[in-house]
């Protein structure tokens, strides 16, 4: 049999394959025939069976038989399609060894014969087209094509766009589709699929399909994919033997940094010195970037190098060529070297971590022993306990060969966009023709006419010209004959802007000299800063800057570097895997119980190392939750977390496609049902819900969802979920309705707020094509529906168990799932309370800022005139009507389209197109309401503001219809009427943000200086001591600071001369209060903002009927409820912690109201009465409108010290310190108010100064509580919300005004001239202020200048000059350090000066400056400091 089959060879190609292979393999023995025989082929067998040559060697013997014959022609006739640039490459190598060992074959068998030698052979030419090849190569092709044309799907696709590609194409006759497994499951699969398609069309014929696919289920739906007419399914049982074994690890002994890698490092780098060449896996990029740093920590830089997506073709290449020449030991890889890269003979492949699919493992398997009849042998590296089970799993469900089933995605109604413009390049088509094509590309054979039609309409701009979007068409569409054509447009979109792979914004890492290196994440580059190091390809580089498209850097020390994050999709496991994952933990469990689980763990391939970390993990986790989930069991825990809140963890072994519908589902049903709102986390293994309160969720959730209404419910859902989003986004771009890139690279947050409109506009379009292609491929492709339908019906029925638990803490298994929890909250949680939304509501109801009449004439600008009647028609389309004369276009073409049946001329003298006719006679002669708004609509967006007398004139409409018409337009918020001018809405509210941008423009950016100089200004007031006391307590006022900080650092530096008797002069006019707290701060409260509707409920606490005999209260008449917890009001807790003589204090001032000491001294019965006074004050129930009770409380240790007669003098004035009342509560401030004090204590609100002035009063009386008594936290994202209403309404200013801050900062319209003012030209005096005055910037608000800095303490004094840095007191006075030496003499000057007024340093009386810097002795006498031994002394 083996005999026959090479005999049906060239005897040179039998000979040849003889010498170097020996006997043909199985998959060779059967698929020979069938390729011969013109039969498409589907060959599916294990990496390194001989696949390629099975394809190749009979289309290279049928040339040979050609040339030989001299039948041979310059013509294409067979295209290798290679899903990967790097692999062509490889099969052109392994085409010309074939090439050159028949024709040396052949030459000697011609000498033997002693007849000329036959150069048949030599004369097939090979030729790669990819994105890489060169444009002078490409022409040759076109003028020379060759004989075999190995290209990529993308390339093919090129190709099929222009002329010259398509007559080089026209002439196949066969076709090979290399990596068919990889291809099946994706879009980009039916990308090509459908320019295989195409090929036949242009062909004129059916080419012969030949399919080469790694292990793929089923076969029969893969052959259904590679052909329309039935294929020969080539895929015997091979006998390639695999080995798998799962190494365990314990983290490093005495290493810090990261033991378990460090770990990790060590074995991989010693399984290497045994061997020449060897692979080590790892799931993402980051991980294969982190495993070759720890490597080569130890054997060297060099030792281990790094391939994968984001590093560039040319690094790519480079190591590729060192491993397959045995220059490199270890190559660290992503999936990216999962194909069949021709890397040489590789003799070990190590896998760290688990891989995600098993098909995934059985490609990364095949790469050690490739060649036929060896071992593949695998070492699994876990990282952590759990990975060792799975890892375990993997392996075995990976032996018994049990691939993920295929699942191509069907319509893929974008991809099919994109090829109709392709196809409209060319010449062009009707929609037969497209019908033709799409029967035979398995993906779009379901494809109606209907969705063919609808996106035509779609990228003729139909869905956006019905809405006044001046969308350009991506095609020319005769919507009356169902013709399409193109123009330049359309060539040039569908060529830049062709393929599959989505766009994510990425940055390009280039040398200096511009070797580009890889590419970086978009949002790892936002992070990086200049002189930042990271690590790629192996090595550490050092940001040297940074552009719109790239970051330049140099090569640095490895050491230390960042490890770069990028941001990926991974394909998870589907339902069949996960219940085969679940089938091997249940048998894990049972001999757990059997105790033979260290047995059972070695039949899955573990070692001892790996088995001790798997079963302790298992044991741990059985003992919590009594049992493991498995294929027919569900444990869903209760347990609460650190915080105290309810989480449940539903362990669920379905994978991630079950599981996050599921949870979803599970959400929405709580949400209905319970009114709770709950998020949710997601993995292959299960969900966590947590809900956002304090609630509990109750058992039997999963008995609750109803399997019919699964597929409603998610469809209802599915636009608010991000996938949604993303899927949409991509959609879009495939779709070639994202428009092409201009300038470079564009950045991931502009294509997603492009994307974002986009998808608001058509949300009221469900059946737009993108809008059912994204739902389709959410509900079918991302999610698994029907999984989740028999899930839950298996539950119902009882075949799935249920059990529920409830636990003090969180599993093992649940740990991950929590950590996970705890980071979406913390960054991706951000509710937007009631409170947020009224304020903006409000703001939105008020006038907004009307924009100029220069922004509202510009309107609407046409950027290109039609060049011919195909484009005419299509701008009449968009446009609607056309009055002659209206533009500068021959008149011929108008009537050219009149004969074509594509316009018509209409009373009163327009021109419209034919489509439209329908709607125009509706308005125009049957008064219809409804299609005269839209046309009316219509021309305000294209032709500008116009008058009811304009509109009533253009259509010939009645006064009273146009005036309804224009009224009605107004009212739905279509039309906007200025003075008298009807503007459509989105040209008038474009003129607004024109006028706003235009507003933003004149903001000049100045440095961070300037704006340090402004804030220490605000500190020095040059007025009398009360008025600057007064302001300064405006300021301050409703924010807690410690106690000290406000006399001795607050007023002393705003008030000239202070002296405490200001305060206490001030607090006596009764317009402010002081309220202390336990933690030792102290907030300042106006009179103005006591919330005495709260108070007047207090009254009820249970004072009334409390008895006075003289001075004297009678206790046995208190009401007994008085003393419980409850009888006080809820805004004062602390009051039902009171007991004794607090308690009897506190309830008297409460009774008897404002009290002087002495009316008080004989309420306790144990303390004295200022004690217990100062104790309340404390605890912040009671104040006195007088300062010095704070001062007592300050100095209370120093009074306990002091002599008989201080003490007196103490209690003398506590007699005289001012009257005693309870500290009643306040009114919270809303998010509108706090934006106002921010903006008048900070000039400038952006992201910094905000987080500065939040942090400030996060403790304050006057912030918001929650339901459950936490802090209000507030988020940037939040405040800017509002910002952007009130510049709208013209309330604040925005710019961009101080460099070092982040972009979005905002000023308050009334403040812009005196702050831009002060910004432009700062004050030059010198200031002073304490390290921890709010009015200091540097270090808070704007990062330290270079080579400055200071800590921000008590003990440290700041002089500012003209907002610079210019020197530093620090530790009480005794060490000076000066940065700006040309005005040492003026900075000590006004230091001392400061001083001696009390402004710095008011508790010292004396400074003793022990380090100076050498040159300051001068400026230091000069000042007033005397010099006393090696010291500098000076005396207030």
């Amino acid at each position: 049999m083996q005999e026959d089959t090479l005999k049906q060879f060239l005897p040179a190609t039998e000979s040849w394959f003889r010498k170097t292979f020996g006997e043909p393999t199985k998959i060779q023995r059967e698929a020979w025939p069938a390729i011969a025989d013109g039969k498409h082929v589907l060959v599916s067998a294990p990496t390194g069976t001989g696949k390629t040559l099975s394809a190749f060697l009979v289309f290279i013997d049928q040339l040979g038989g050609l040339a030989e014959r001299g039948e041979l022609k310059e013509e294409l006739y067979v295209i290798y399609v290679s899903p990967l640039k790097s692999l062509a490459g490889d099969i052109r190598e392994n085409l010309r060894k074939p090439l050159e060992g028949i024709g040396a074959e052949a030459h000697g068998e011609s000498k033997a014969e002693s007849r000329p030698g036959n150069p048949s052979i030599g004369q097939i030419q090979a030729a790669i087209r990819t994105g890489d090849t060169p444009q002078k190569e490409r022409q040759r092709m076109v003028k020379h094509p060759p004989h075999i044309l190995i290209i990529t799907p993308e390339s093919l696709y090129l190709m099929l766009t222009s002329k010259s590609g398509r007559q080089v194409l026209k002439t196949a006759k066969a076709i090979i589709l290399d990596e068919l497994h990889a291809l099946i499951d994706t879009k980009r699969g039916a990308h090509l699929m459908l320019s295989v398609a195409r090929l036949d069309k242009l062909c004129g014929r059916r080419l012969q399909r030949i399919g080469l696919s790694a292990t793929i289920e089923p076969l029969e739906l893969a052959a259904a994919y590679l052909s329309p007419e039935p294929a020969v399914i080539c895929a015997p049982s091979m006998d390639k033997q695999v080995d798998i074994q799962v190494i365990g690890t314990a983290p490093a002994v005495g290493r810090r940094k990261d033991p378990v890698w460090e770990e990790l490092g060590m074995a991989v780098y010693r399984q290497c010195l045994s061997c020449k060449s060897v692979i080590a896996f790892s799931e993402g990029r980051r991980y294969v970037e982190k495993l070759a740093y720890y490597v080569n920590l130890l054997g060297g830089d060099g030792f281990a190098r790094v391939h994968h997506g984001s590093l560039s073709k040319e690094q790519r290449d480079e190591v590729e060529r060192d491993l397959r020449e045995g220059r490199l030991r270890l190559l660290c890889a992503t999936s990216s070297m999962e194909l069949g890269i021709d890397v040489g003979d590789v003799e070990q492949v190590l896998q760290v971590g688990c891989p995600r699919t098993i098909s995934s493992t059985m490609q990364r398997l095949g790469r050690a022993g490739h060649n036929p009849g060896r071992v593949s042998v695998m070492y699994m590296y876990p990282r952590t306990a759990p990975e060792s089970v799975y890892c375990g799993m993997t392996a075995q469900v990976a032996r018994r060969g049990g691939v993920e089933r295929a699942n191509p995605p069907r319509m893929c109604l974008d991809v099919l966009a994109q090829h109709l413009v392709s196809m409209a390049s060319g010449e062009s088509y009707s929609i037969d023709d497209v019908m033709d094509v799409l029967e035979r590309s398995y993906p779009f054979y379901q494809v109606t006419r209907k969705d063919v039609e609808d996106v035509l309409a779609m990228l003729a701009g139909d869905y956006e010209h019905s809405r006044e979007i001046p969308v350009r068409p991506r095609i020319l569409y005769d919507r009356i004959h169902g013709r399409v054509a193109g123009d330049v447009y359309s060539r040039m979109l569908a060529t830049a802007a062709g393929g599959t792979i989505p766009d994510k914004g990425m940055y390009a890492a280039k040398t200096e000299d511009g070797v580009k290196l890889g590419e970086l994440d978009e949002e790892f580059v936002y992070e990086s800063r200049i002189g930042d190091r990271f690590m790629l390809g192996s090595f550490g580089w050092r940001v040297v800057r940074q552009d719109k498209d790239s970051v330049i850097v140099t090569q640095a020390p490895a050491e230390g570097a960042r490890l770069p994050f990028w941001k990926g999709e991974t394909k998870g496991r589907d339902l069949r895997t996960s219940l085969a994952f679940g089938r091997i933990l249940g048998e894990l469990e049972k001999a757990c119980r059997e105790g033979e689980l260290e047995k059972a763990l070695e039949k899955l391939g573990l070692d001892e190392s790996a088995s001790v970390h798997a079963s302790g993990f298992i044991t741990r986790q059985i003992q919590a939750t009594e049992g493991l989930p498995d294929d027919r069991t569900i444990v869903v825990e209760h347990f609460k977390d650190s915080t105290g809140s309810h989480q449940v963890m539903v362990h669920a072994l379905f994978g991630r496609r079950v599981n996050g519908p599921l949870s979803l589902v599970l959400r929405h049903m709580i949400r209905n049902t319970m009114g709770m709102d709950v998020g949710s986390v997601d993995e292959e293994d299960g969900f966590l819900l947590y809900p956002y309160g304090r609630e509990q969720l109750p058992e039997g959730l999963l008995f609750q969802i109803n399997p019919d209404q699964v597929r409603p419910v998610l469809e209802a859902i599915l636009p608010d979920t991000p996938l949604f989003g993303m899927t949409f986004r991509y959609n879009a771009a495939r779709a070639l309705m994202m428009g092409m890139k201009r300038n470079g690279r564009q950045p991931l947050w502009m294509q997603r707020l492009k994307s974002t409109e986009m998808l608001s506009s058509l949300m009221d379009h469900p059946h737009h094509p993108l809008i059912r292609e994204t739902k389709r491929e959410c509900l079918e492709h991302q999610w698994d529906i029907s999984g989740v339908m028999e899930i839950l019906a298996r539950i119902r029925s009882g075949f799935i168990t249920v059990r529920e638990i409830w636990l003090d803490v969180p599993s093992p298994m649940s740990l991950p799932f929590q950590w996970q929890a705890e980071a979406e909250e913390m960054y991706e949680y951000s509710p937007v309370t009631p409170k947020i939304r009224q304020t903006v509501q409000e703001d939105l109801k008020k006038a907004l800022l009307k924009p100029t009449a220069e922004e509202l004439s510009r309107g609407w600008t046409r950027k290109k005139m039609p060049e011919n009647e195909e484009e005419l028609h299509s701008l009449l389309m968009m446009e609607g009507d056309l009055e002659a004369g209206e533009l500068d276009i021959p008149a011929e073409w108008l009537d050219t389209l009149a004969r074509q049946g594509l316009a018509c001329y209409v009373e009163p003298g327009i021109w419209i197109a034919a489509e439209h006719e329908d709607e125009y006679m509706r308005a125009l002669r049957q008064q219809d309401e409804e299609a005269g708004m839209h046309i009316i609509r219509r021309m305000l967006y294209y032709r500008g503001g116009r008058t009811a007398g304009d509109v009533r004139e253009r259509y010939f409409l009645s006064e009273k219809m146009t005036e309804e018409l224009l009224d009605k337009l107004c009212r739905c918020k279509h039309a906007v009427e200025d003075q008298g001018v009807y503007y459509h809405e989105k040209l008038y509210e474009r003129a607004r943000e024109g006028h706003i941008r235009s507003l933003r423009s004149h903001a000049v950016t100045q440095p961070a200086s300037h704006y340090a100089a402004l804030m220490a200004s605000r500190a020095v007031v040059h007025s009398t001591s009360e008025e600057q006391l007064r302001e300064a307590m405006e300021r301050g006022c409703r924010k807690p600071c410690p106690v000290r900080f406000w006399e001795n650092v607050y007023f002393a530096r705003r008030v000239e001369r202070y002296g405490g008797s200001y305060l206490d002069r001030l607090l006596a006019q009764g317009d402010y209060f002081w309220r202390m707290s336990p933690e030792g701060t102290l907030c300042f409260c106006s009179y103005e903002d006591i919330d005495w509707e709260a108070d007047v409920g207090a009254q009820a606490a249970g004072f009334e009927g409390d008895v006075i005999e003289g001075e004297v209260i009678k206790r046995d008449v208190f009401k007994e409820n008085a003393f419980k917890e409850d009888a006080f009001k809820e805004d004062e807790p602390k009051v039902g912690e009171l007991k004794g003589d607090e308690l009897l204090m506190y309830r008297e001032l409460k009774r008897r109201g404002a009290s002087f000491l002495k009316f008080l001294t004989k309420i306790p019965k144990e303390g004295s009465a200022q004690e217990v006074l100062l104790s309340l004050a404390e605890k912040g129930l009671v104040c006195a409108d007088s300062f010095v009770p704070v001062r007592q409380w300050q100095n209370q240790d120093k009074v306990r010290k002091a002599a008989v007669r201080q003490r007196v003098n103490t209690r003398v004035m506590a007699l005289s310190a001012g009257r005693w009342d309870i500290v009643r509560p306040v009114k919270k401030y809303g998010p509108e108010e706090w934006l106002e004090l921010f903006l008048d204590e900070n000039m400038i609100l952006c992201r910094e100064t905000f987080k500065k002035s939040i942090q400030a009063v996060s403790d304050s009386p006057y912030a918001l509580t929650g339901e459950d008594g936490k802090k209000w936290d507030w988020s940037w994202a939040q405040a800017l919300e509002i910002l952007r209403v009130w510049e709208y309404t013209g309330r604040i200013r925005r710019g961009y005004f101080v460099e070092g801050m982040s972009g979005a900062q905002f000023v308050r319209s009334e403040d812009y001239d005196a702050v831009t003012g002060a910004l432009r030209e700062p004050d030059d005096h010198v200031v002073w202020l304490n390290g921890t005055d709010p009015a200091l910037v540097w270090g808070k608000v704007l990062e330290f200048p270079e080579k400055c800095g200071f800590l921000a303490v008590a003990g440290t004094a700041v002089a500012l000059k003209a907002g610079n840095l210019a020197a530093v007191m620090e530790r009480q006075g005794r060490v000076l350090r000066i940065y700006d030496v040309n005005d040492m003499k003026e900075v000590m000057a006004e230091f001392v000066r400061a001083f001696k007024q009390g402004a710095i340093y008011p508790e010292q009386k004396r400074l003793v400056l022990k380090e100076y810097p050498a040159e300051a002795a001068e400026a230091l006498q000069h000042a007033g400091y005397m010099r006393e031994m090696k010291d500098y002394v000076v005396y207030k």
